[in-house]
């Protein structure tokens, strides 16, 4: 389980002095007041979520018509929460790293998203409420599509069988994280590699 304070937007401009009440500023993180108390303190901590998926399931789909087949493996979970070290190490908005592309706050654009860059911030306030995402996802594992040769050819070429085709290894995944985050898998979120992406070309042929 993931337990944490609850991340409920950014500061906007004119709430300057409900900011100062939390100890934050215009364009910092606002988090929210639970225990309603007028301040933020460890009882405003909630549960999150959870790593283990409401629902993960498989299905592959295979087809044939003419002598062409195609194969398609997908692979999904749905309904887990994931925390991300790389929206949390690299949520720095100081200027001194290489950043993520994230829709952070300035006063003219007054996004919820992320909090505004301070170049004498190394880590903001509540920075941690940063790196929790939806894990649901939908991959595509496998797609092959391949061509088996007709008898008639086959005995020209003297071949018992005669098979083209082409796959491609992790091509598609579908997922907030990744779509709308940049993330880089929601499989493998602590991981700084993402799933290796292959395509392939093959012959299979028996004399």
């Amino acid at each position: 389980m993931y337990y944490d304070f609850v991340k409920t937007g950014i500061w906007q401009l004119g709430e300057d002095v409900d900011a100062k009440k939390y100890g934050s500023v215009v364009g910092g993180i606002k988090v929210k007041d639970v225990n309603g108390n007028g301040s933020i303190d460890p009882g405003d901590r909630q549960i999150l979520g959870s790593d283990v998926p409401d629902l993960v399931g498989g299905m592959t789909h295979r087809f044939e018509f003419k002598g062409f087949d195609l194969s398609v493996l997908t692979f999904a979970r749905f309904g887990s929460t994931i925390q991300s070290p790389f929206h949390g190490s690299f949520r720095y908005l100081s200027g001194r790293i290489n950043q993520y592309n994230i829709d952070y706050w300035t006063k003219n654009n007054p996004t919820n998203e992320y909090p505004q860059p301070n170049v004498n911030q190394t880590s903001p306030l509540y920075g941690s409420t940063l790196s929790y995402f939806d894990g649901s996802f939908i991959k595509i594992r496998n797609i092959n599509l391949g061509y088996s040769f007709a008898p008639a050819l086959l005995e020209k070429l003297r071949l018992q069988s005669l098979r083209i085709y082409v796959s491609a290894q992790n091509p598609l995944v579908f997922s907030p994280y990744t779509s709308i985050h940049n993330g880089i898998d929601p499989e493998f979120p602590t991981t700084s590699t993402p799933s290796v992406r292959t395509f392939l070309l093959g012959i299979n042929t028996k004399f």
